[in-house]
């Protein structure tokens, strides 16, 4: 994880005859204050006996505006909402289903945007 951030903090040449970096620092504050927030869907159900399981369904981008990029684990469903929140009834599941957003922490607490 240290490596990622220490590759994304520095510039990679393009073969353009432009300065790479030129603007570098700004681009990394902008892409900081701009980055969408990561959520999953979480969906737990029962299995008989009274037992629960559960999986993450799909992964999602939040967006500032409030709007939501979803796909789902299996890929084979990509969806753009109106919020987040709107996720958890496209992944509502059968019944008996219960169907949740996580914001994972790893997210939060690897340097990037948490508000």
């Amino acid at each position: 994880m240290e490596t990622v951030a220490s590759q994304a903090n520095s510039p990679e040449p393009t073969g353009n005859p432009h300065p790479v970096g030129s603007l570098h620092p700004e681009l990394v504050t902008m892409a900081d204050e701009l980055a969408p927030r990561l959520f999953a869907v979480a969906q737990q159900y029962p299995v008989g006996g009274g037992e629960m399981d559960g999986h993450i369904a799909a992964w999602g981008l939040a967006h500032e505006d409030g709007r939501a990029q979803v796909i789902s684990v299996s890929g084979r469903a990509h969806l753009s909402l109106r919020s987040p929140q709107s996720a958890v009834r496209w992944f509502r599941g059968p019944a008996g289903t219960q169907s949740w957003l996580i914001w994972p922490k790893a997210w939060q607490g690897s340097g990037e945007r948490s508000a």
